[in-house]
């Protein structure tokens, strides 16, 4: 063997011994890094658990990620998640553009309302798309959430609800042409509120105009009002003693012009019960007959054959200045109750390409008319 043939041979196990050495460091490195990124938040602060790199196919997962308030004073992580996993996108690579998917499991968002500032908590005052940036410099193509939850608890009042079991996916958020051909990202996603009641949400996002396009269609069904009675009872005028909701709501919003409208429908409601308000809960005389009066005027607006009360709100204006006409949601409640029973359904009536195509508004007209004069 000569020296030259020597030489490669030192190269090849250098080299073998220094990617086996990297591969073994690694992970170590990308954990002190997360955890170091986590720690430079004002309010919060994180860590990370296990770290496993998959150089083989590009990717790596995160295990056991809790984010805490840096008070100290709340139990509950403000977000938290099984493990992350992320993948360079292969065939994104090929068209020159790197890129990533993410798939995240059984996260958790915990809003917290305290007795003070610092038992309190909902993700103000901290710069999480820097932190995400720091953390994930890929641009995503694809975000997957599986087994989701959000809750909102206040520990004082005994309120502790959520909406649970929520899987989202979310496409083309990337919105490169080299790798769709539409600009549009689209999100699918459902979920269960507390212990009944579904949610189920379409959306799609153009990110290609100056001011917000989106197109949100949102439908929530057999969701038991029973189930909120602590968060009532703590934040509501009055006691919902039973009953269920449904709703349906359609926004669409094209360059910062909003259109759509919102269906809540109540069904089989009970605002007031002697047993329930009076003698069980102690609401009092005072707050008895004002729960009393408001069953009243329930019971006088609530459609007969359906056992519902119902509206339709219509939603309009610029996204700095939306109308919700009290007329109008008076007048849906009317017609419910004595015309027409209102359904939960979705009209498929509102997208974002029809609204510049509807009539000009008043003030256009009359702009329009002083222009003529």
């Amino acid at each position: 063997m000569n020296g030259k043939t020597l030489t490669v041979y030192k190269l090849a196990l250098f080299t073998l011994a220094f990617i086996f050495l990297l591969r073994l460091i690694l992970p170590f490195a990308v954990q002190w890094y997360i955890n170091d990124t986590l720690d430079n938040g004002r309010t919060y602060t994180g860590s990370v658990g296990d770290v496993d790199i998959m150089l083989w196919r590009g990717a790596y997962r995160v295990e056991d990620i809790f984010i805490f308030k840096r008070s100290g004073e709340i139990e509950q992580p403000f977000f938290s998640a099984k493990k992350v996993d992320i993948s360079v996108l292969w065939s994104a690579i090929m068209d020159r553009t790197v890129v990533a998917t993410v798939l995240v499991t059984a996260p958790s968002i915990n809003v917290v309302d305290g007795t003070s500032t610092s038992r309190s908590q909902s993700g103000e005052n901290e710069n999480w798309l820097y932190l995400a940036d720091q953390l994930m410099p890929l641009k995503v193509d694809q975000l997957t959430v599986q087994r989701g939850a959000v809750r909102f608890l206040n520990p004082s009042a005994g309120v502790d609800v959520s909406l649970h079991h929520l899987d989202a996916t979310a496409i083309n958020l990337v919105n490169s042409r080299d790798l769709s051909k539409n600009l549009v990202a689209t999100l699918n996603a459902t979920g269960k509120t507390t212990q009944q009641g579904t949610l189920i949400l379409t959306a799609s996002l153009n990110p290609a105009t100056p001011l917000p396009t989106f197109d949100i269609n949102l439908q929530v069904s057999d969701v038991a009002l029973v189930n909120f009675k602590s968060l009532l009872d703590t934040y509501a005028p009055f006691d919902l003693e039973a009953g269920h909701l449904e709703m349906a709501m359609e926004l669409a919003c094209d360059n910062g012009t909003i259109e759509g409208y919102a269906k809540p429908i109540l069904h089989n409601v009970d605002v007031f019960s002697w047993k329930g308000d009076i003698e069980r809960d102690d609401d009092g005389i005072v707050r008895g007959m004002t729960e009393a009066l408001s069953g009243f005027v329930a019971e006088l607006f609530e459609n007969q054959e359906k056992d519902q009360i119902a509206t339709r709100i219509p939603i309009s204006g610029s996204l700095d200045d939306v109308n919700t006409p009290v007329l109008s949601a008076l007048g849906g409640i009317l017609r419910n109750a004595f015309i027409k029973a209102i359904n939960s359904d979705l009209e498929d009536s509102v997208e974002w390409e029809d609204i510049n195509k509807t009539e000009p508004s008043t003030q256009a007209k009359k702009d329009d008319l002083a222009t003529k004069h």
